[in-house]
């Protein structure tokens, strides 16, 4: 059964798991990129880059439909100005990430991505405060320059994205929380547009590279819309402090998940010549 092929059975596994991790990214704003890549190496057996760019590919309905919803249920959105900023930012650092995902994947961004998550979460969570300084500083520069951060920043994220599969909501909601202080619904908002023409452009890089394998997408697709749908709606009539618990929650769990696997593959690697 490990070795089960997806080209051609419809995988009510696969539809599942694309309907639930719809159902949760689109409520807080993330494309479910970390949770999918995970479970597809575990329990699919995929190899990573499979993972990486099926999860992108899953991120494309999820974020369009949460996007599209956010948009007619909420009536503040985001300034137009951050979207023609952010969004191009992002589609370049998916064409330079292209490049280096070519010939291998850097775990030591991972964990450095892990660490980062940690300390946001624990922002998020009101925790651990020691980064306010910093942040508040950002945010003075910002009300001059802000495009001097936001450029590098979605460049930076782009990159992140074709690297680890991921949307890279779990940056941009905080990003735009903490340092640009945009209300969590705005935030998911910009999150999911966002999200939407980097996975698009990310997929494609994927697919451009021979990494691509669009059979899964038979089962997670018309799933994830679903889920993208209920998700959306539930996340509308949800408060955004509670929005902003979940999503700091689910930063932290994902942040100490990564940490740890990336010391058990360190710690595996350390012992290879030993072993031979």
């Amino acid at each position: 059964m490990s070795g089960r092929s997806f080209s051609s059975a419809f995988d009510f596994r696969l539809a599942i798991l694309g309907f639930l991790v719809a159902l949760f990214s689109a409520g807080i704003g993330i494309g479910g990129g970390t949770l999918l890549v995970s479970i597809l190496m575990a329990a699919f057996g995929f190899e990573f880059k499979k993972a990486a760019s099926t999860s992108l590919a899953t991120i494309i309905p999820i974020s369009f439909v949460g996007a599209v919803n956010h948009v007619a249920l909420l009536p503040a959105a985001p300034s137009l100005r951050l979207y023609l900023l952010f969004i191009p930012a992002c589609v370049l650092g998916t064409l330079l990430g292209g490049n280096i995902v070519r010939e291998h994947r850097t775990g030591w961004l991972k964990l450095a991505f892990a660490l980062f998550l940690l300390v946001v979460s624990l922002r998020m969570l009101k925790i651990f405060d020691v980064p306010l300084l910093l942040y508040s500083g950002i945010h003075t520069l910002l009300l001059t320059h802000e495009s001097l951060l936001i450029i590098p920043v979605g460049i930076l994220i782009g990159m992140i994205a074709v690297l680890l599969g991921i949307g890279c909501g779990l940056l941009i909601v905080p990003f735009y929380v903490i340092v640009i202080k945009l209300d969590m619904h705005q935030a998911i908002t910009l999150s999911l547009t966002t999200m939407f023409f980097l996975s698009v452009s990310a997929t494609l890089i994927h697919n451009k590279l021979n990494t691509f394998d669009k059979t899964p997408m038979k089962s997670l697709f018309g799933p994830a819309l679903a889920g993208a749908v209920a998700g959306a709606i539930i996340s509308s009539h949800l408060p955004a402090f509670i929005l902003k618990q979940l999503f700091g929650g689910f930063l932290f769990l994902i942040s100490c998940n990564f940490i740890i696997q990336e010391l058990k593959s360190y710690r595996s690697k350390a012992k290879t010549p030993q072993s031979l």
